[in-house]
């Protein structure tokens, strides 16, 4: 990609923490066909003890970062505090409203903007109107919203290097930027792409027609880069 491609770039990078030795419930050293065991108790069915955990075993590269850097004129780290990034008085914190005292009750994200530290207060769970959950570390679309209200600005493009859930897809999309977004694993790109599908049909509902056709349009793109990649 040319140098400063986009205006800003919002990612979610794996943080390399080795996720099956944290503490997730009993027997949880126990790995199975490369994903967590079931857990015990209230965390026996959740997302994370059933998902592929793989790509938490190696955080990016300095060379990922000097690439982002380099594409896009301002980035958002999250997990910031992972990695070995100049110090910044910009960070984001999310208040995760976590009830459970054994997960982290919030997380940090690192920017590049010179700018008073910020704060957001969004439910990990969203509440009554709880999004499903197809990633094990995915957050709520409120959150990249809030991100994107604050760092962003009309017109500008926006970069997401690990798309994962497509929750920064779908927030870029209701607030008409401009966005890319790259997910490796195919599954979880599969399970995104049908998320963020459903959210512009459901989008469309309240759209006049030629914005509802131009974002059928976006989708339609994807899926057809899709089918060229893997062709």
């Amino acid at each position: 990609m040319p140098d400063k491609s986009f205006d800003l770039a919002i990612v979610d990078p794996p943080y390399g923490i080795n996720a099956p030795a944290m503490s997730m419930g009993k027997n949880k050293n126990q790995i199975r066909k490369g994903r967590l065991n079931s857990g015990g108790g209230k965390l026996k069915n959740r997302l994370l003890n059933q998902s592929s955990i793989g790509w938490d075993d190696t955080p990016p590269s300095p060379e990922y970062f000097a690439m982002l850097r380099r594409v896009a004129c301002h980035q958002v780290v999250w997990g910031g505090n992972y990695f070995d990034l100049p110090p910044s008085r910009c960070v984001v914190c999310w208040d995760k409203q976590q009830p459970w005292e054994n997960f982290s009750q919030w997380e940090m994200a690192w920017t590049s903007f010179d700018k008073p530290a910020a704060m957001f207060a969004i439910s990990n769970t969203c509440g009554a109107n709880q999004e499903k959950k197809i990633h094990p570390t995915q957050k709520p679309v409120a959150l990249y919203a809030g991100l994107l209200n604050r760092y962003a600005k009309e017109g500008d493009t926006i970069l997401d290097t690990h798309l994962g859930s497509g929750s920064s897809a779908i927030a870029a999309n209701r607030l008409g930027f401009e966005f890319v977004g790259i997910e490796l694993d195919a599954d979880y790109f599969e399970a995104a792409f049908k998320r963020i599908s459903a959210a512009h049909r459901q989008q469309d509902m309240f759209a006049p027609q030629a914005e509802a056709q131009k974002s059928e349009q976006v989708v339609l793109l994807g899926a057809i880069k899709k089918q060229e990649v893997e062709a």
